[in-house]
């Protein structure tokens, strides 16, 4: 058994209907959006073997419209950071016990058609042994 909790966030901002689907790990051509996991290193290791993880990651938002990108992952940053958000395993691998933005969305970068912004998170889930 894996851990299924980046397919569930996919899914939870897939519901949301953005302008484009949301893939990982980074985004691809044209408009998109992606969740990018990140290096994170609390772990909280318990007896039976479970243990407290952070998990961290990025949501990037490409678009050619600046306003577009920005407003996407700020409305991202205002879903994660809702009081009472779940993001259930489909698989019982983990208990998702909550959420908070490490940074607010900012331009990541631009180029001569598109504008990415980003925004990133720590997810802290109780991880149980497989």
């Amino acid at each position: 058994m894996t851990m299924d909790f980046l397919d569930r966030l996919i899914d939870l901002l897939d519901i949301q209907n953005y302008y484009a689907p949301v893939v990982s790990p980074v985004t691809v051509d044209g408009n998109s959006i992606a969740v990018t996991t990140l290096p994170a290193r609390n772990y909280h290791y318990y007896m039976d073997g479970s243990f407290n993880q952070g998990y961290a990651f990025q949501v990037s938002a490409k678009h050619e419209e600046q306003m577009v990108a920005y407003n996407t992952v700020q409305e991202i940053s205002q879903l994660m950071g809702k009081r009472g958000l779940i993001i259930p395993s489909q698989n019982d691998s983990y208990d998702f016990e909550g959420m908070e933005i490490t940074t607010s969305p900012n331009l990541l970068m631009q180029d001569e058609k598109y504008y990415i912004f980003a925004a990133t998170f720590n997810a802290n889930l109780l991880v149980y042994k497989e």
